[in-house]
């Protein structure tokens, strides 16, 4: 019989509640009821929605940081630029948002505690791009005459935009603009079919 790990399916749970709807959008009884247990037992687990909303934006964090190791290993900048892209993709076909996106959106109503794992998200995923821009342009990979932090600071506004106005309009090629535009301004043809 496999053994129930609550923990983990609450903080997945949450992470899809947080991703589909929102932050403020759902509550330990909506968890609970989705799980089949008690309010009182999502309180076991995590003693209020500020630790729940904490321990899912950690794992998210880790789980960047496992991308970013697996990503390293492509044999390209172009080809881990393409992969950090991707998993925007990926998010919007689950019909989704990026979590770290959608807690920003509620910044103002998080615990103060919330905020690091944001706020370390973003920096992290710009200091990724930057590194993989300064690479290319250093082996000749890309051709830019903009600076690598201003790459990196339109190419992570534009993906997160990108899934919230993907929801609205119900998919579409607003990431494939983003990424076709993103990739011209290095100086890289789209060559994918």
């Amino acid at each position: 019989m496999p053994t129930v790990d609550r923990r983990t399916d609450l903080l997945d749970l949450a992470q899809g509640m947080i991703q589909e709807r929102g932050y403020n959008a759902f509550s330990f009884k909506d968890l609970a009821a989705r799980v089949g247990i008690k309010t009182a037992s999502v309180h076991y687990h995590f003693p209020s929605k500020g630790e729940l909303g904490l321990q899912v934006m950690k794992r998210y964090l880790d789980q960047l940081e496992e991308c970013l190791r697996t990503w390293a290993e492509l044999p390209s900048e172009t080809a881990r630029l393409r992969a950090f892209v991707g998993s925007y993709r990926d998010t919007e076909n689950q019909g989704a948002i990026c979590l770290c996106g959608s807690m920003a959106s509620d910044i103002q109503t998080l615990n103060a505690p919330i905020h690091s794992p944001i706020n370390r998200y973003l920096e992290r995923s710009e200091q990724w791009v930057v590194q993989c821009v300064q690479a290319g342009l250093e082996s000749g990979e890309f051709l830019s005459t903009l600076p690598p932090e201003t790459l990196a600071m339109s190419l992570l506004p534009s993906l997160q935009g990108a899934l919230i106005l993907s929801r609205v309009q119900g998919g579409g090629t607003l990431l494939t603009a983003v990424e076709q535009s993103f990739f011209a301004s290095l100086g890289v043809l789209d060559e994918r079919p």
